[in-house]
């Protein structure tokens, strides 16, 4: 990235749980804890101010368990963005993380009823209302001055600041990160600017902010939970309790990059971040404002031995490696092992591995290795060998939840046991879920989406009709196929592959990383090949009908489009242009729209992907019992995406995937 190693990094990392006198959090403090250890593990050292409040044990206490001097209070913050101001220099990257409450309060008259809002952070106070709210019009300012001295800064909210929204079902809203509007708490926190925040020699310039700085930033890089008429939640993650989703993903994301060795622009970044967002929480779509290209998680962050995972044996002769869901292992992943001394970077051909383990018991922060091979021992792995990823498929499983209402629940849990890819649940603890199925006003089951809306284009089921149940395990396992595969990514890509190419979409995204496009209008890709060697291009569209087609073949052509080799210094070019309809069935509703998902599979050598399809849902129930279950086996594509990552840099083996969301509007 022409990152300069003699740059300083600074950060302002926030995270609230504790609101004495509101609804309390339970996954920001750890959302600040992840992403310190984050910043603490890179190469490069980071100046990290970290302010947190944690909620106390004694439920009578109106004060955190941390220290006063590292509570998130106004004094605290503005105290943490001033010192950077004061000591940073031109070229300096900052990161400012804040996750906690956000609220919307009146732009100027401070009356409730003014519908011009402005998004509020909602800090602890050691108060009587034990909060006081952070301006964005202040820290605004505060990210102007430094901007002002050629810093390059970068924003991240996990809040919601849509604070009128609030969940439509029958799960609680304790993880909703918003607050609703207080005049009291409002007349409590001083509404002028802070002077530690103006220049005094441009008080003129910078006390007249934009009205919209979150969505316009002047210079910087804002990176939000989610859009500003959607709601930013905590999610349950397997083993580690409450996070914030975007906190959650986002750093998996960056753990996933930062094991590959890729440069991580904004752009990029946010890319990754969407297409995990919408395959496994869809009711978020993570936002991008300002710059695209620079980026304070850079290749600085990545030294050469991050790309590798330390083992070590226990006393019971089992191995372990130092790595685990937090850093977006999954069970079934494959590890290619090396010999303590080994030396291996990113950009550098692999040496030839000793073994390949698979991670058998995945928890928070270590796995249990196992030979892939059975026959074969693992007595010569010492502790202080290293593990290098190699599996390129997530083993995932898509998570249901049943309703309260819905009776037997055991006979569901049976039924569903033997249903790849499904995790179904009567119960709230192990979410999130991106499924509900619920009984409506018409004695009916229903699939709706995680906040419990209803989906276009699924059938319902009449509770009291002949084989109700396998008819909705139906329906679910079709679903579960389908976010499945559109969530299949290279996990561990070649950076040599990556480089080999350039795809670029037209017309250009919206901050959302979502393309906008008019019923009957075009969206296309072009992509040019860099190397002398063809390369490979499979196009996938998921549509609206919960199908799943390939759109090469389906026009009449093979299975995959050639994009010619490098030659004479001229790179090899190809592309494909798309019509973009809503469906009939939509377009006699107001404001219709629809969304397709585009995956493109770029290989380098001509590979067919027949489990890649997936027939259009059945509007009628009766024509479902029997036809769904046992037909999605995804075994022959994951095989054979899986054993397409042990090759070297040169590999034929090499793949890699990306997704774009598509919505199409009348």
């Amino acid at each position: 990235m022409g990152d300069k190693i003699s740059r300083t990094r600074w950060a302002v990392i926030v995270g609230i749980d504790f609101y004495p006198s509101d609804r309390c959090l339970q996954g920001s403090v750890q959302d600040a804890k992840t992403v310190k250890h984050y910043l603490e593990e890179g190469a490069i050292s980071v100046d990290c101010t970290i302010l947190t409040a944690t909620t106390p044990s004694d439920l009578s206490s109106r004060r955190p368990v941390e220290n006063p001097d590292s509570w998130p209070t106004y004094e605290n913050v503005v105290g943490g963005l001033q010192r950077i101001i004061a000591n940073a220099h031109t070229g300096d990257l900052v990161y400012f993380h804040y996750s906690g409450h956000g609220t919307q309060i009146p732009k100027h008259t401070g009356s409730e009823q003014d519908s011009a809002k402005e998004l509020a952070l909602v800090l602890f106070e050691d108060s009587q209302f034990g909060h006081r709210n952070f301006q964005g019009r202040s820290l605004a300012l505060a990210l102007r001055k430094m901007v002002d001295k050629g810093l390059v800064v970068t924003l991240v909210l996990d809040c919601c600041f849509s604070g009128g929204m609030t969940r439509q079902d029958d799960q609680e809203d304790s993880g909703v990160r918003c607050l609703p509007f207080s005049s009291d708490v409002e007349a409590a926190s001083p509404r002028h600017l802070d002077d530690r925040l103006i220049a005094s020699s441009s008080i003129m310039r910078n006390a007249r902010v934009e009205e919209d700085w979150l969505v316009n930033p002047d210079g910087y890089t804002v990176l939000a939970a989610c859009g500003p008429y959607e709601v930013a939640q905590e999610m349950e993650v397997q083993g580690q309790g409450r996070r914030g989703a975007l906190t959650h993903f986002l750093f998996r994301t960056l753990r996933t990059l930062r094991v590959t060795g890729m440069d991580i622009t904004n752009k990029s970044l946010h890319e990754h971040l969407r297409t995990r967002f919408h395959a496994s929480w869809p009711q978020q779509t993570p936002m991008l404002y300002g710059n695209r290209n620079l980026s304070f998680f850079g290749r600085l962050l990545s030294a050469p031995e991050t790309a590798l995972f330390s083992i070590y044996k226990t006393h019971e002769g089992r191995l372990r490696m130092r790595a685990g869901q937090a850093h977006g292992v999954d069970k079934g992943d494959e590890f290619a092992v090396y010999a303590f001394g080994v030396f291996e970077t990113a950009s550098e051909r692999v040496t030839e591995p000793s073994r390949i383990l698979r991670a058998e018991a995945v928890r928070a922060f270590d796995s249990e290795l196992v030979e892939v091979d059975p026959t074969l021992s693992t007595s010569e792995i010492r502790t202080g060998w290293k593990a290098k990823p190699v599996t390129t498929v997530s083993s995932r499983r898509i998570r249901v939840r049943l309703a309260t209402s819905i009776d037997g629940k055991n006979r569901w849990k049976t039924a569903a046991e033997n249903l790849r890819y499904l995790s179904l649940s009567t119960t709230d603890s192990d979410g999130p879920y991106l499924f509900n199925v619920i009984i409506n006003r018409r004695n009916e089951y229903e699939v709706v989406d995680a906040l419990s809306k209803e989906m276009h284009g699924l059938p319902t089921v009449p509770v009291d009709s002949t084989g109700a149940m396998p008819k909705v395990l139906d329906i679910l396992q079709h679903l579960a196929a389908y976010k499945y595969l559109e969530g299949v990514e290279n996990k561990a890509p070649s950076m040599a592959f990556q480089r080999s190419f350039n795809l670029t979409c037209y017309p250009a995204t919206r901050e959302s990383g979502i393309f906008r496009i008019k019923h009957c209008g075009s969206w296309g890709f072009t992509i040019e090949n860099t190397v002398d060697k063809p390369l490979y291009v499979t196009v996938i569209n998921f549509n609206p009908s919960w199908e799943i087609v390939n759109l090469v073949s389906s026009g009449g052509g093979d299975d995959y489009i050639v994009v010619p080799p490098r030659e004479g210094g001229t790179n090899g070019k190809t592309g494909r242009k798309l019509r973009m309809e809503v469906p009939e069935s939509l377009r006699t509703e107001d404001g219709a729209q629809c969304e397709d998902i585009i995956k493109v599979f770029i290989t380098r050598k001509p590979i067919s992907f027949p489990c890649m399809v997936l027939p259009r849902m059945a509007s009628n129930a009766d024509h479902l019992c029997g036809e769904g279950r046992g037909m999605f086996d995804l075994s022959m594509l994951l095989d054979d995406l899986a054993g397409r990552s042990r090759g070297d840099e040169d590999s034929e083996e090499d793949w890699a995937t990306q997704n774009f969301i598509i919505q199409t509007h009348l």
